[in-house]
């Protein structure tokens, strides 16, 4: 498999796990903008400060151990994460449109 159908599969299952999420567990997440906003916000730091380092620190270790704890401890949650934050914003907002179903 290519490096980039690898990227490809790896974001599409995150979105897929989001996506999970969301329809498993209607009532989890913020029900205000502020509190979606907040989680967008959480979900983009934790991607541009603690994935990188975590990753580094990963990639330090042995083949094939390093990568995959990389992809699987710090990739993947990061990016499920970032794509339930969005699910979420994009539900509150879906609320604030009047005669929007609910």
């Amino acid at each position: 498999m290519s490096l980039g159908a690898f990227i490809i599969v790896l974001t599409l299952g995150a979105a897929a796990l989001a996506v999970w999420t969301v329809v498993r567990f209607p009532k989890l997440g913020p029900s205000t903008l502020v509190g979606a906003l907040i989680q967008v916000g959480l979900a983009l730091g934790a991607g541009a400060f603690l994935v990188p380092p975590g990753m580094r620190s990963a990639l330090a270790l042995d083949p094939p151990t390093g990568p995959l704890v990389a992809i699987f401890v710090f990739v993947l949650p990061s990016l499920a994460y970032l794509f339930l934050a969005s699910l979420w914003a994009m539900r509150v907002l879906q609320q604030m449109i009047p005669g929007a179903r609910r």
